[in-house]
């Protein structure tokens, strides 16, 4: 099964209680297995580099720099939604549109 609908931004709309979700938090996915986990910190944009894999429902992430990986179940939910499963809480995010750059036609 092809997860190239996971390409892209996703940005955070709500999270479950438990969950430790910084507010406006936006994953990065790209081709090969990069994800770009952004974070506003005092409104800078701080990004930290993880890979990915998916197995499945399974996302896999891991962070190379500093050794922490994850599993989640994940669906691509309606509206064009993701959403997380971590076996009971839940987070939602939305992708977000694509920014048009330079003048229109």
């Amino acid at each position: 099964m092809s997860t190239d609908w996971l390409l892209g931004t996703w940005r955070l709309m709500r999270a479950d209680e438990p969950l430790d979700f910084a507010p406006g938090v936006r994953m990065e996915f790209l081709p090969a297995g990069v994800l770009r986990y952004h974070v506003d910190v005092g409104g800078t944009d701080r990004i930290i580099e993880l890979v990915y894999r998916v197995d499945g429902d399974l996302l896999h992430t891991d962070n190379p720099a500093a050794p922490h990986s994850m599993s989640v179940r994940m669906t691509h939910g309606e509206g064009d939604s993701l959403l997380f499963d971590f076996g009971g809480p839940q987070a939602l995010l939305v992708r977000e549109a694509a920014v048009l750059r330079g003048p229109l036609p």
